[in-house]
């Protein structure tokens, strides 16, 4: 385009309307070709960051949606390889803003939590959503604590129940049965985020100030717990455990 402009400037073109003919055919080839990069490394790399960047700042849904592939609107929970955590007691996958693109603009997310016999989902908070726990098919111990000073609020949820979870509560799910159990969790934002109390009060935080929160505890101390604190999920309470022999 920059030669077909210098040659118009120095007048080689006298036709001034050939001169645009030939700038606006070059940049609709600019633009188709441009165009048809960006659908490749859609297709490429869907979950590029730099895209999921330029979903996010779409101005309005109708140039949010001219950056989507249909595919970018369903997601795999079964097979899928991101968002997943594992652990002893099974794994729970999630769908959210960073490798789901279809929430985005669109204010929800998902988990399910596929546990084994005996699996739990370790205490942890959303800080940015509020979440209704479905259970599919297992019975469930649940419970939360929203903060200082509140009551410890404990349930049993059995097939077919809800539960909900209010933003930045520290909650669990504890498979109960001797069998797997499966949960469906949403959230009223697409990033809601996942903070695992115990992996982070003891894996993230200063040792120091660990050991002082503890009492005094000595930091050799605090790195002998550390190395004990479980991925998550993990196999959860003692009497579950004894009672399906694990």
């Amino acid at each position: 385009m920059a030669l077909v402009e210098f040659l118009c400037y120095l007048t080689v073109f006298a036709d001034a309307a050939v001169c645009q003919r030939l700038l606006n055919s070059t940049a609709a080839n600019a633009t188709t070709t441009m165009m048809s990069t960006t659908t490749t490394a859609n297709l490429s790399n869907p979950l590029a960051p730099s895209r999921l960047e330029s979903i996010k700042n779409s101005n309005t849904e109708l140039r949010l949606l001219s950056k989507m592939n249909p595919s970018d609107f369903v997601f795999d929970f079964n097979n899928a390889t991101t968002g997943v955590s594992r652990g002893t007691g099974g794994r729970t996958v999630s769908a959210n803003a960073n490798n789901f693109p279809g929430v985005i603009g669109h204010g929800i997310a998902m988990t399910v939590g596929f546990l084994g016999p005996c699996g739990m989902n370790l205490p942890h908070t959303h800080p940015r959503a509020t979440e209704i726990n479905y259970s599919v098919d297992g019975h469930f111990q649940i419970g939360f604590y929203q903060e200082n000073g509140a009551a410890f609020i404990m349930n049993e949820l059995h097939s077919g129940q809800v539960a909900v979870f209010p933003k930045g509560a520290i909650h669990f799910e504890q498979n109960l049965n001797c069998q797997p159990a499966t949960f469906v969790a949403a959230f009223n934002h697409e990033d809601p985020g996942v903070l695992t109390i115990a992996n982070a009060f003891f894996g993230s935080i200063p040792a120091t100030v660990v050991g002082a929160s503890l009492g005094g505890l000595n930091i050799s101390t605090i790195e002998d717990i550390r190395m004990q604190v479980a991925e998550n999920p993990a196999v959860g309470i003692a009497e579950c455990r004894r009672r399906c022999n694990l």
